[in-house]
């Protein structure tokens, strides 16, 4: 009994020097706290009256709220819970046995894993590199979180305001179409103009029902990113449009900023690689022999030492498969590695792309467009241009901002996956094309 107490205290001492639990970086850390302290306070963002939701406060909504995210700190929970439970001290056992033989003799004795003792400072340093990973992954399902909270909020404020303008769009048709038919009536217009501008007063019609549900999808599916239901989504209006553009967009040198932390996938998989490293370790230990240490007191006290003999396996399989393990893991850190590269490549010329079409429309199509609009009006109140033309004119307007609309989404859109990618959690994000199509039957018609 005193050989296995003086064991495990040395052992002990000797086992809690040298494993320090690697930290997150801010980025991993930042979801995680943000949870946790809303989980502590139980508190609710709530807005003040007149207020719209912004991006922050829908990713903040849906990191305290939803249900999904609170499944999976549970489930985090509980599989840490377990891995420290295996990293914990092998146990001993008691054993009592009451025999005759011939006379009655009992005995009681306590038995512990003596290699299990031994290479417990490995096993918990093995645990700890996989709690480390285990955080790495929920950081990383957390980041995924917040960049589809992020995007759903971009979408449905997007799809809102083109259906306002939608709107606008078929009130403009629908007038021209009214005097048209005004006019047919009083043989001032021919039919074949009327037939246009009716045809185009239904065009804007389908165009603002098509509006109004994809603002109606993109709600839903905000809210849905949020976790909250509809009655409780009425406490949180959204804004008329998006914010603006950003009068620079992202260098080179920002994205690859000496700062700027590891990506998470990228750091997970060679996590993955050290843990193999160590699993492999303890296996060239674990092939070689088991011993187990045993002290009994009876009748006769004494002790017992059982060591495993390793005559028809050797562990050179257990080795190998070990090895192969790590080149493996090995392997699989490079691969991620170059795919994150690529990934952070294309996003980032996608953010590119996308910043620069929607600075055309603010700078140059929607001015040029404007200009034109104060001409027509111009020559409408001069008398050298119909009303036909100068209804038709203000629809193109209209159009013309949707498609801008497009553009400033499209690149938020970007922003949000480059921001993913950045953290390692790449985001799928389809660009819509732009709506280039300014013209309509009722224009075609003043021709």
């Amino acid at each position: 009994m005193k050989l296995i107490l003086l064991t495990g205290s040395l052992l002990l001492l000797s086992g809690c020097t040298g494993m320090p639990s690697a930290p997150l970086t801010d980025a991993a850390y930042l979801p995680v706290t943000t949870h946790r302290s809303a989980a502590e306070t139980g508190s609710i963002l709530r807005l003040v009256p007149g207020e719209t939701l912004q991006q922050s406060d829908a990713v903040q909504i849906a990191l305290q709220q939803h249900p999904a995210i609170r499944a999976m700190f549970a489930d985090a929970q509980s599989g840490a819970a377990l891995r420290a439970k295996a990293a914990s001290l092998p146990v001993p056992v008691f054993g009592f046995e009451r025999v005759h033989a011939p006379e009655l003799e009992i005995v009681r004795s306590i038995s512990l894993g003596l290699w299990e003792l031994i290479l417990w400072p490995q096993r918990r340093q093995q645990e700890q590199a996989l709690q480390l990973q285990a955080r790495l992954q929920l950081t990383s399902e957390l980041t995924q979180r917040i960049a589809a909270a992020r995007l759903a909020w971009v979408d449905a404020v997007a799809a809102q305001e083109q259906w306002h303008y939608a709107q606008q769009v078929e009130q403009a048709a629908a007038a021209a179409g009214e005097l048209a038919t005004a006019m047919k009536a009083r043989g001032n217009l021919n039919a074949l103009k009327t037939l246009r501008y009716q045809q185009g007063a239904g065009e804007a019609r389908l165009l603002r029902t098509q509006a109004e549900q994809r603002a109606l999808a993109t709600r839903e599916a905000l809210w849905q990113a949020m976790g909250l239901d509809a009655e409780s989504a009425k406490a949180f209006p959204l804004p008329e449009r998006l914010p603006d553009l950003p009068q620079q967009a992202m260098t080179d040198a920002q994205l690859n900023s000496p700062q700027r932390p590891q990506r998470l996938d990228v750091r997970l998989a060679q996590e993955r690689w050290q843990t193999a490293r160590l699993q492999a370790g303890l296996s060239r230990v674990e092939s070689i022999a088991d011993i187990g240490l045993r002290a009994k007191r009876g009748d006769s006290q004494g002790w017992e030492v059982e060591i495993a003999l390793p005559l028809w396996d050797g562990g050179a399989l257990q080795r190998q498969a070990a090895q192969s393990g790590v080149e493996a893991a090995r392997q699989q850190a490079l691969a991620v590695t170059l795919q994150a590269a690529s990934e952070q490549r294309v996003t980032y010329a996608a953010y590119l792309q996308s910043f620069d079409a929607a600075r055309q429309y603010r700078d140059d199509l929607i001015p040029a467009r404007r200009k034109i609009s104060d001409e027509m009006l111009l020559r409408y109140n001069a008398m050298q241009i119909s009303v036909f033309e100068l209804l038709a004119d203000a629809r193109e307007q209209r159009m013309m901002v949707t498609a801008a609309i497009d553009a400033l989404a499209n690149f938020w859109r970007a922003d949000a996956a480059l921001q993913a990618s950045l953290t390692g959690a790449p985001l799928n994000v389809s660009i819509s094309p732009l709506n280039r199509n300014t013209g309509s039957a009722a224009a075609e018609a003043s021709h």
